[in-house]
């Protein structure tokens, strides 16, 4: 009996080694400019801009970094991971950015407190974000900047950015990414600081 349970768990071994373990996740958040990070929140002479929660394509809504192949094939990496919803990232760091470029607007993610008197709001839709194997980030985007009830368009854009990478590595192309959403602040940005003066 004991002979046969040795052979049991020697004819068991190369099985286990066949499966191995796999490697473990990595997670990833996207990042403010050093400028948005130094920058102190403003009071608001301006106003206050209310930032909705970014609206993310619904292939982009999950855990794992989806990483371009083509214009109609994405690869999902199980290993490579968002740290916190890809879309709560990007409202974060649009929020920093906009705190930072707009010293005299108070910025305020949702949920603001509604007691606060709102002067405008900005909604973002994202189509795209990420990279693909060629080196290259995308950002695609439609956004609008509404009035303070959020009924009326006082501005709307499209953001369609690109920027060569140049390293290896997702560490890098999250880091070439979180960019391309300082990007889009700055359109953003301008747009507000377009607004006529408040009465």
């Amino acid at each position: 009996m004991r002979l046969r349970h040795l052979l049991v768990l020697v004819a068991a071994l190369p099985i286990a080694g066949c499966f191995g373990t796999s490697p473990p996740a990595r997670f990833y958040v996207l990042s403010p400019s050093q400028t948005s990070n130094a920058a102190v929140p403003s009071t608001g002479p301006e106003g206050t801009l209310g930032v909705f929660p970014t609206r993310m394509a619904e292939y982009l809504d999950q855990p794992q970094i989806v990483t371009f192949l083509n214009d109609n094939t994405v690869n999902v990496d199980e290993f490579s991971r968002w740290a916190e919803p890809l879309g709560s990232g990007v409202t974060r760091v649009l929020s920093q950015e906009l705190s930072a470029l707009l010293p005299g607007w108070r910025v305020l993610p949702q949920p603001w407190d509604p007691t606060v008197p709102l002067r405008a709001r900005v909604v973002v839709n994202v189509t795209a974000l990420g990279w693909n194997d060629k080196g290259e980030a995308r950002l695609d985007a439609n956004w609008a900047v509404l009035d303070a009830k959020g009924e009326q368009a006082l501005a709307r854009g499209r953001s369609v950015l690109r920027r060569e990478i140049g390293a290896k590595g997702a560490g890098a192309s999250v880091a070439v990414t979180s960019a391309l959403v300082t990007d889009m602040a700055h359109e953003i940005a301008a747009a507000v600081l377009a607004l006529p003066p408040r009465k």
